[in-house]
């Protein structure tokens, strides 16, 4: 862990890594595209091809945790360097990474606050 603080190059490796299940998740699930959607579509949901099961569940859930983890590792040489005193573009490759993975995370985060605020604010019938 000490080696992913203090190399910036291993810190964007690693983060890049780390999003690389969702970016191959997302455009095989969304899209359909062949042959990953229909290998994922299978893995991933019961019979009847819709509802999602147990190791579609923890498959979703594992991919979505690792963007937290991608952008706090490609965040930490960034910060470690604005504290120091270095400009905001001496690691860029971090800086476009956890500012990517960070969009990766506040779209779904945004989207679900502005589907579900109806139902907050008590308008009825706001399925």
């Amino acid at each position: 862990m000490q080696n992913i603080i203090t190399n910036h190059r291993s810190a964007a490796i690693i983060g890049f890594i780390l999003a690389m299940p969702l970016a191959l998740l997302f455009p095989a699930e969304v899209y359909n595209i062949e042959p990953l959607g229909s290998f994922f579509k299978g893995l991933t949901t019961e019979a009847n091809g819709y509802k999602l099961n147990a190791s579609g569940k923890i498959l979703i859930l594992g991919s979505l945790l690792l963007l937290p983890a991608g952008f706090v590792i490609n965040f930490i040489p960034v910060a470690r360097d604005l504290r120091a005193g270095n400009p905001l573009k001496t690691h860029l490759v971090n800086l476009i990474l956890a500012a990517a993975l960070f969009i990766f995370m506040a779209v779904p985060v945004f989207g679900f606050i502005v589907d579900q605020y109806p139902c907050w604010i008590g308008v009825p019938n706001c399925d």
